[in-house]
């Protein structure tokens, strides 16, 4: 039996601290650490961020919300953003550092099939009959977008497959803002953002800009993820203008909220001071992001 003693001061004091119970036999480690003194987690502060970028805009109709990874190029030096930081962090979207930053969510043949290899893997894992988890779909499309200009300035996007348009395939697509996250321990950093894609009729005349979609997508639970290889044709009109591409083909891996409506709901409830689950919606959206980063290497 572990023997237990009590600590005391013989000082006789009006304001004591608690005696300390000490125990002969305790372990250095405890079999189960809490989370914290209060017993639980603060909200990690990336997330925070990024909630609070997305509370901004989810209110706006026929959103879309992608986080497409890629490098940050500083345009001064043409090399990838350095700052003097040892781990991933967000860049203020109202700091003047981002208008020397362009993103290249183009990555290398080598990235694109390992990012295909994991998913593929992880397809399968999730479908194996005994798991227990959620299950992963999947899908391989090619797609042909079109652009059109139109008037106001405006540009729109028809995607046909096959011949055909798809579903919700005609569309102007406009950026309302984007986050940029740095991180500097992986190969790959990642940029977040909230475009509003507006129904449009199928526009007449010629497009002046064509790209050629070879697609797999994979959905877990509210989440799409988009591996696409884009091939650009050797012409193709540009600016009024035939113009060769400058690369024939660029890779690119996206996740996407399948449906932004699900954010939407959980700002109301906190807004009527009801529970809410928005933080951990955009907490599972950023473990994704991070654990594709991560595997870049």
């Amino acid at each position: 039996m572990s023997r237990k003693r009590l600590r005391t001061d013989d000082t006789d004091q009006t304001n004591q601290t608690p005696p300390e119970v000490v125990n002969d036999s305790m372990p250095l480690l405890p079999r189960r650490l809490e989370l914290s003194i209060f017993g639980g987690r603060p909200v990690n502060d990336l997330v925070k961020v990024v909630s609070d970028f997305l509370y901004k805009y989810i209110n706006e109709p026929n959103i879309e919300i992608e986080a497409k990874l890629g490098v940050l190029v500083d345009k001064n030096t043409k090399n990838r953003l350095f700052l003097p930081i040892a781990c991933e962090a967000v860049i203020d979207p109202n700091d003047s550092l981002n208008s020397r930053l362009t993103f290249s969510s183009d990555m290398t043949l080598e990235q694109h099939k390992s990012f295909n290899e994991i998913l593929n893997k992880r397809f399968s894992e999730t479908n194996a009959r005994n798991y227990q988890g959620a299950r992963m779909t999947y899908i391989h499309t090619k797609d042909t977008d079109r652009f059109y200009n139109i008037e106001r300035g405006g540009r729109v996007r028809v995607t046909t497959r096959e011949g055909q348009v798809i579903e919700n395939g005609v569309v102007e697509k406009s950026r309302l803002a984007n986050l940029n996250i740095f991180s500097p321990r992986t190969r790959l950093d990642y940029r977040i953002t909230v475009n509003i894609e507006t129904p449009r009729e199928l526009p007449t005349g010629r497009h002046h800009y064509e790209r050629i979609k070879d697609r797999m997508s994979y959905t877990h639970q509210i989440f799409k993820f988009d591996l696409t290889q884009v091939k650009i044709p050797e012409t193709t009109n540009m600016s009024g203008r035939d113009q060769r591409s400058n690369k024939e083909l660029t890779h690119e891996l996206e996740i996407e909220f399948l449906d932004p409506q699900v954010l939407l709901t959980e700002r109301q409830n906190f807004e009527k001071k009801r529970p809410d689950r928005f933080i951990e919606i955009v907490e599972v959206f950023v473990n994704n992001i991070q654990q594709l980063v991560q595997y870049a290497g």
